[in-house]
């Protein structure tokens, strides 16, 4: 006991980093594929059939019996769609943003999840995370109006138009925490979640950017699309057994390590896009995190980070 414990924290903390680091160098990779005009449907089809057949074979050799049911398609069909909508829409903004600022827009989807909640009347109205939300919301103001210049009273559309990418996850996320098929396994559901994803994207491929037509990038360009569609497979696994071995609460605290590794991993690539608006506005989020995410107010949910 006194040997294998270890390796056991250290496994989940490994886990937990890579987590971390992945949600934070995610906007970077998408960053890329926009540079290199990668169509979206191109990475939603073959990222979903890729990461689909990944999980299988993953599944396989865990000695995990895959269920696909009728339940586990279904909800894989929801998840799929809902998913995927805000995942391209925040895929076509990218090219219009800079990566640093796409990386704190995308993380402040916990404050939208609890605005809804408290709408819906699934969360109770706590003072430390309205208070969460009111600096959430302060983060992102002084990210919409600095982009224009903070005194010229102009607002940046794109970026304003980039929350909702955020906003829309929280249907998403909604929809994972209430309709999760009771005792299905992770793979399965991962599986036909990406299944699904690749398959709705076919018909958006073939009449806005066949695979013969010339907006298809050399085969060199699609590195990216299979970095990702790799580091998504690993990153469905870390996820998945952190919310089951150490619960939602502490998942969730990736964005500490995700949100400042999101806009150094832009800076490191991309440079610019970090004046001291950006830097303010970090500073505001990270505390509206720590707020949201600590306090005996938190209460374990699902936590559902898209393809961040």
């Amino acid at each position: 006991g006194a040997i294998r414990e270890p390796m056991f924290i250290s496994r989940h903390f490994l886990y937990f980093i890579f987590l971390g680091l992945f949600w934070g160098i995610s906007q970077s990779l998408y960053k890329a594929m926009a540079l290199q005009d990668m169509p979206i449907s191109h990475v939603i089809v073959y990222a979903g059939f890729g990461v689909g057949a990944g999980l299988v074979v993953v599944a396989r050799l865990s000695g995990t019996r895959l269920d696909f049911s009728r339940q586990v398609l279904w909800f894989g069909l929801g998840c799929a769609v809902l998913l995927n909508v805000p995942f391209a829409i925040g895929l076509y903004l990218i090219r219009h943003l800079p990566a640093t600022e796409m990386a704190l827009i995308v993380s402040t989807a916990p404050f939208f999840n609890y605005a809804i909640a408290l709408a819906t009347g699934r969360e109770n109205a706590v003072p430390r995370r309205l208070l969460a939300v009111a600096a959430g919301f302060v983060s992102s103001a002084i990210l919409i109006l600095s982009r224009e210049g903070i005194l010229s009273g102009q607002i940046s559309w794109w970026t304003l138009a980039a929350f909702s990418a955020p906003i829309m996850y929280t249907g998403y996320n909604w929809f994972a925490a209430h309709f999760w098929p009771r005792d299905r396994d992770v793979y399965s559901i991962g599986a036909s979640e990406s299944f699904w994803s690749g398959l709705l994207a076919v018909p958006f491929m073939l009449y806005f950017a066949a695979p013969w037509g010339p907006s298809t990038p050399e085969l060199l360009a699609y590195w990216t699309v299979l970095v990702a569609g790799i580091l998504w497979i690993i990153e469905r696994i870390a996820f998945f057994t952190l919310i089951r071995d150490k619960g939602a609460v502490y998942t969730i605290q990736a964005v500490y390590v995700s949100t400042p590794a999101a806009v150094l991993f832009a800076i490191f690539f991309y440079g610019g896009g970090a004046d001291i608006w950006l830097w303010i506005s970090l500073s505001v989020l990270m505390l509206a995190l720590w707020l949201n995410n600590t306090g005996s107010a938190v209460r374990p949910v699902i936590a559902t980070q898209p393809s961040s």
